[in-house]
């Protein structure tokens, strides 16, 4: 006779940690199923229950049949990506109600809203695997602590053949296990950088400010690349008044793979792209490279935006 799970430690505080996160990663899936359903307002209301929890009010009935309608309009969504975006929402109020009990089905209150989630933004994109690794990669990065130590008090996120338990799976193993480091990278060169800003030989490119790419948030990072035909793609694609250019650099320290393509869409970085911590002196300005196709950019433009609607931030840093 098999024994019945155990019970875990599991605090009111816990269960608002729990809920704050399955929030943060179903809300931005909203859109999928909003662009279909636009008078449908129940995964809007599970959101917003869990948000009322989160924010400390009573768990209540009204996380419970909001979770219960969500899922109902995920049923009833005329697309599969409309779908999994209302079952995120409907996971995110459920987690208020994860019970302590160390059984692997719990993990789904746990990890489900952003499983869910990112299978509504790979189908709202044609099938694309890679967009489904965004959004992963960013439910990961929005794990802090508390919540990382009450997943750990369960089991690992059972396995199964849906592309959903796939996806738990891999968020699962995300958090419980630590980041390989960054393979050090062992090309001679010569990098590039390409960019909008006038710079001058000498000028040191250094972490702590502003990318020029995505939401032009603080970076820690600054990339280069060996390509010369990527530097003058990131010139083109860079936010900013001035035309494109492109500089020949040197780095100043060690160079690791960009997991922007790397991890995500190119392994084994055939791009040659590359990033690091420590500063790049600018060698000197180049001139009379092919510029890249206009109707390139204007797509890449397009897919950015179309992924920034969807919670994704294209440059991961």
């Amino acid at each position: 006779m098999q024994a019945r799970p155990g019970p875990i430690e599991l605090t009111t505080d816990d269960l608002r940690v729990v809920a704050g996160y399955a929030l943060a990663c179903a809300e931005p899936a909203l859109v999928v199923f909003a662009r279909d359903h636009p008078d449908d307002p129940r995964p809007a209301d599970a959101l917003e229950a869990a948000r009322a929890f989160t924010a400390g009010a009573p768990r209540s009935r009204w996380q419970r049949t909001a979770a219960a309608a969500a899922h109902r309009a995920g049923r009833e969504a005329a697309g599969e990506a409309a779908r999994h975006a209302a079952l995120a929402a409907g996971d995110a109020a459920a987690s208020a109600y994860l019970h302590p009990l160390a059984a692997a089905t719990q993990v789904r209150h746990l990890l489900g809203a952003g499983a869910h989630a990112a299978r509504a933004a790979e189908l709202a994109r044609g099938g694309d695997p890679v967009v489904a690794e965004y959004v992963v990669t960013a439910c990961a990065r929005r794990a802090g602590p508390a919540f990382v130590d009450v997943l750990r008090r369960y089991p690992r996120a059972p396995a199964g053949p849906s592309r959903v338990a796939v996806l738990m799976r891999r968020l699962d193993g995300m958090l419980r296990e630590p980041a390989p480091p960054p393979r050090v990278v062992d090309d001679p060169g010569p990098f590039f950088h390409g960019t909008r800003a006038d710079l001058r030989p000498g000028d040191l490119l250094e972490p702590g400010h502003r990318t020029n790419y995505g939401s032009g948030r603080v970076s820690r990072h600054v990339y280069v690349t060996a390509s010369s035909e990527g530097a003058p793609l990131a010139a083109a694609f860079a936010l900013g008044e001035g035309p494109p250019r492109v500089d020949r650099v040197e780095p100043l320290g060690t160079l690791e793979d960009d997991p922007n393509v790397t991890d995500k869409r190119f392994p084994g970085n055939p791009t040659r792209s590359y990033r690091t911590t420590a500063p790049v002196r600018v060698v000197e300005e180049l001139t009379g490279w092919p510029e890249p196709p206009a109707e390139l950019v204007r797509r890449m433009r397009e897919r950015t935006a179309e992924l920034r609607e969807l919670g994704i931030e294209a440059m991961d840093d």
